[in-house]
């Protein structure tokens, strides 16, 4: 009794630092997209007819761009504090997943700011599968979180199974996206904001059973 007691204490102060680590690492990604606004040095911009908004105006696809990267990050880190929110503590090998999916998230910012334009294909298709992957091995943890019964225990199976399909939503729409960017940059930049839309219609509509 005293050794599990132990093993629960110490897995729930794991899971605290694993937060904070998190919240720590999306902090430095979102300062890191600052870097890709419109230079301003000096001061050029002051000859252009509307002054920083003439910049933002010449850069307006490129700021799109940016602007979707960011959503996509605030969803990647929305979505993993949904995964780990109904956690009461974590191991060892929850942890190493949940860092996995912290790395693809970054590999997803490579491909995003490696090129905003979307010149090549990689890119797009690059950000994709990025988040894709990263989005099933969150629920990959959190189903091994079930399994091991890291799960808070009052929550009833039906939350549990609400949970994972919420966060089904973002690596569907991220795995279904990369035959978007085979149309075109365009297709894609605009599959972000469709493909979801459908997802959750379909989910709405499949009956009861298939959905849980």
């Amino acid at each position: 009794m005293t050794a599990d007691t132990s093993d629960a204490r110490q897995g729930r102060k794991r899971l605290r630092r694993l937060q904070t680590f998190l919240d720590v690492a999306y902090a430095v990604l979102f300062v890191d997209f600052i870097q890709y606004l419109p230079h301003t040095e000096n001061m050029a911009w002051e000859e252009l007819p509307y002054g920083l908004l003439s910049l933002l105006i010449d850069n307006s696809i490129d700021l799109l761009r940016l602007i979707i990267a960011v959503g996509l990050t605030l969803i990647s880190w929305n979505l993993t504090h949904k995964l780990l929110g109904p956690l009461t503590r974590t191991n060892p090998g929850h942890t190493l997943l949940v860092l996995l999916q912290l790395f693809f998230v970054c590999m997803f910012l490579f491909f995003a700011v490696a090129d905003p334009s979307l010149e090549s294909l990689s890119s797009p298709v690059g950000q994709s599968l990025c988040l894709a992957i990263s989005g099933f091995i969150g629920l990959t943890g959190f189903a091994y979180a079930q399994k091991k019964g890291f799960v808070d225990p009052d929550l009833s199976d039906e939350q549990k199974v609400e949970v994972a399909r919420g966060a089904f939503v973002e690596p569907t729409t991220a795995l279904l996206n990369t035959a978007l960017a085979f149309v075109g940059p365009g297709a894609w930049t605009l599959g972000w904001f469709l493909i979801p839309i459908a997802v959750i219609q379909i989910i709405k509509r499949l009956p009861s059973k298939i959905r849980a």
